[in-house]
């Protein structure tokens, strides 16, 4: 009776066991929350989870907020354009390549939409050519259209996706570009038309532009075709044609600015234009810009600051170092603007000039030609220092 008795208790013990390891296996899942399959029941996670395919092509048009993932690679798929009331949000660390086997790559905002590209000088946003064998104009570059007056128009078509910019909202926003980094754009949409690193077409003062590097592209790193934006801490490295370049009636601001043209690539440092059909169109280009630095390779044929069509602007603490020519002011509307105050140049320093220091051209008058050379000539005083390099360390890329 004894024996029976425990037998039946060695039964019963086996049986508890038995129905816990069942128990203990069903308690095994998918504990990850972002799976399609995830089990909020299990308690072990047996590998099984399964997710969405993450769609890494940027292609057509972008409708609604769209965030990336900056553990992915994207690639940039023909002309892609941001509508208006969406937001492409691009986060720290995050490259981008342009498709080419596609039509030529770029990435425009439209009117009323935006971009949130915020990288960190640790993490800086990329966006760069997908060819196996990356050269200049390999794909467009980054264009921004906003809402600010711009003086060809009211409004204007932009030159590259045929799409509106311009109009009277001078505090318009376009959203945030932070530490990003566009290498071999530029590509050449006619004989007359390239694409430039970054294109800032009537862009309003509450856009962010800091931090940003066109490097080794075909056309201009950066141009403002008019609008109110203000820009920091630019660099320009081997850009195809000038390095920074404005027309249309800009009249933002902008600091701590790097030029560095390649050996033999490149035309000006600085190009500043009001407007070319009409010099004394309003609002003129009348930016404010300080701590700039303007290098060429030895043997450039060309002029570290070429300011011209009727701009104005207030331009301190520049140095100017290998151009053929350092500055030049060409236009009657131009050199009165020089001679009057309104195109005003401060602490400016030019060495290894193999040409002239200045120039100033077509003048309307013999005093308004002798007052812009007396101002440009004081300028050039030595005293300029520039931008400095340290803020450039951990996201720029060197010639």
């Amino acid at each position: 009776m004894k024996h029976l008795q425990k037998s039946r208790l060695g039964i019963a013990a086996f049986t508890m066991l038995f129905s816990f390891s069942i128990s203990s296996c069903n308690n095994d899942g998918c504990t990850d929350p972002l799976a399609t399959n995830y089990d909020e029941k299990a308690k072990n996670d047996d590998g099984s989870c399964e997710y969405e395919a993450v769609n890494t092509i940027l292609s057509g048009d972008i409708t609604e907020d769209r965030i990336l993932d900056a553990q992915y690679e994207y690639t940039l798929a023909g002309g892609v354009h941001v509508k208006s009331g969406a937001i492409l949000t691009i986060p720290a660390g995050t490259i981008i390549k342009s498709d080419p086997n596609e039509s030529v790559a770029y990435l425009l905002i439209e009117q009323g939409a935006q971009i949130d590209a915020q990288g960190t000088a640790d993490n800086p946003i990329v966006f760069t050519s997908g060819a196996s064998s990356p050269a200049a104009g390999d794909w467009g570059g980054i264009i921004l259209c906003g809402k600010a007056p711009i003086n060809n128009g009211s409004t204007a078509t932009a030159e590259v996706g045929d799409v509106l910019y311009g109009g009277t909202e001078p505090s318009d926003n376009s959203g945030t570009l932070k530490y990003v980094r566009v290498e071999y754009t530029g590509n050449a949409i006619n004989d007359e038309k390239e694409h430039n690193g970054f294109t800032f077409n009537g862009v309003g003062s509450s856009t962010t532009v800091a931090y940003l590097q066109a490097y080794f592209g075909n056309d201009d790193g950066f141009e403002f075709f008019g609008g109110t934006v203000n820009a920091t801490y630019l660099v320009s490295t081997g850009s195809g044609d000038d390095c920074f370049d404005w027309t249309y009636g800009w009249v933002g601001s902008g600091s701590y600015w790097i030029a560095e043209q390649a050996n033999g690539v490149g035309d000006r440092g600085i190009e500043a234009d009001n407007n070319g059909d009409n010099n004394g169109a309003s609002p003129f280009s009348n930016p404010t810009l300080s701590n700039i630095t303007l290098t060429a390779y030895v043997g450039s044929e060309s002029d570290g600051m070429k300011l011209r069509e009727g701009t104005k602007g207030k331009i301190n603490n520049v140095v100017i170092t290998n151009f053929q020519d350092g500055i030049e002011v060409e236009h009657g509307i131009t050199v009165s603007n020089a001679a009057s105050g309104e195109l005003l140049l401060s602490n400016v320093s030019i060495s290894n000039s193999t040409g002239l220091e200045f120039a100033i051209k077509g003048a309307n008058n013999a005093s308004d030609s002798t007052n812009a050379a007396n101002a440009v000539s004081d300028a050039i005083n030595g005293a300029g220092t520039g931008a400095g390099t340290d803020w450039t360390i951990g996201w720029t890329k060197g010639l």
